[in-house]
């Protein structure tokens, strides 16, 4: 504002001198601005339901609901030859079995980038054997395969040579996930239990092992999502015009606010600029397009006279779509304003 009252001073100063001089003062005009405050409009104005950002911007979360999905198997389905022994104390057959499961994704995501996320297991064993170490020598393996379509993006196993799965007991593992999904296809768990012959034991069909997988959300560093007449709003910016008197109010034949818009996002649509703290609100409407644009808002004599010598309040809102937006933490689009008002400094003095 100083430098706004330095160069209303010096208009004074030329008006008052033109008035020492006994002919028609001559008409000066005059341009002046007034830069206002940057505003931004968040990533997080962008984010689909079920997507959020954390706090400290290091990752988006996306929920998975449900949370959780189980593998159940009986013995009788992965053990055939158990059929004939059910009821009776025999060596216990040798099989192989295993199930599969999954757990959906937002559908509004359409990829995402996996960081820092893990998936718990919790197995339990309700047979009366354990299937990995039938025997003192004879030893097996449980293997489960996290999947996204046909990428592997996470795997454990448990070995019988290293580890035991006793009868009734329950085990929690955790699998670390990594890669680049796509949304659509979810995650599939599937299991694989390779049993040897082992000891007598009663058989007993009936007897299940479950592997259940929870997942309560995916922490992601960026995600492609899919906008349709999204509503956004930016934070509201002020715009200082106090310093202006009613004299030069007066003389204000026109002006304009010039923007300077950033956005990093595929996304386009339009802005609705209101201005409040006036003598009235003044409602105004700008295209947003991709990439760095500069829109000009122009303002009617009516309109400058219901700003000028107030503190004026800028916000934005609007609707935006994109398709396929790549959207990342952080991330912020961003507007710049200067008011141009033109001064007729001409008339009589």
């Amino acid at each position: 504002m100083r430098r706004l009252r330095a160069s209303l001073g010096l208009v004074a100063l030329a008006v008052v001198s033109a008035c020492d001089i006994p002919t028609r003062a001559p008409i000066y005009d005059t341009e002046w601005s007034v830069p206002g405050k940057s505003a931004q409009i968040s990533v997080n104005a962008l984010l689909p339901t079920g997507v959020s950002s954390m706090a400290d911007n290091s990752a988006f979360r996306v929920a998975v609901s449900p949370s959780s999905s189980a593998i159940t198997r009986q013995l009788g389905q992965d053990c055939s030859a158990c059929a004939a022994a059910n009821g009776f104390v025999v060596p216990k057959p040798s099989f192989v079995g295993g199930g599969a499961t999954s757990l959906t994704l937002p559908t509004s995501i359409s990829s995402v980038t996996l960081v820092r996320d893990t998936v718990t297991l919790t197995i339990s064993n309700g047979y009366n054997f354990d299937p990995i170490r039938p025997s003192a020598t004879a030893l097996g393996y449980l293997t489960i395969v996290v999947t996204n379509g046909s990428t592997v993006v996470g795997r454990d196993s448990i070995d019988g040579a290293t580890s035991s799965l006793a009868a009734g007991a329950t085990v929690t593992r955790k699998i670390p996930l990594n890669g680049t999904i796509n949304a659509a296809s979810g995650l599939q768990f599937a299991t694989t239990l390779s049993s040897p012959l082992g000891d007598p034991v009663a058989i007993d069909m009936s007897r299940t092992v479950s592997v259940s997988a929870n997942l309560s959300a995916l922490f992601v560093s960026q995600a492609q999502v899919s906008i349709a007449n999204q509503q956004v709003s930016s934070s509201s910016t002020d715009l200082d015009l106090t310093g202006v008197s009613e004299s030069v109010t007066k003389r204000a034949s026109g002006g304009s606010l010039q923007l300077s818009i950033d956005n990093p996002f595929t996304v386009s649509g339009n802005l609705t600029l209101e201005f409040t703290g006036g003598d009235g609100v003044v409602t105004k409407s700008v295209p947003l397009a991709a990439g760095s644009t500069t829109p000009v808002v122009s303002f009617t004599k009516e309109e400058l006279n219901q700003l000028l010598g107030h503190e004026i309040t800028i916000s934005y809102s609007g609707s935006v779509n994109g398709s396929s937006v790549m959207v990342r933490p952080g991330q912020t689009v961003t507007v710049s304003s200067r008011l141009q008002v033109a001064i007729n400094m001409g008339g009589s003095n």
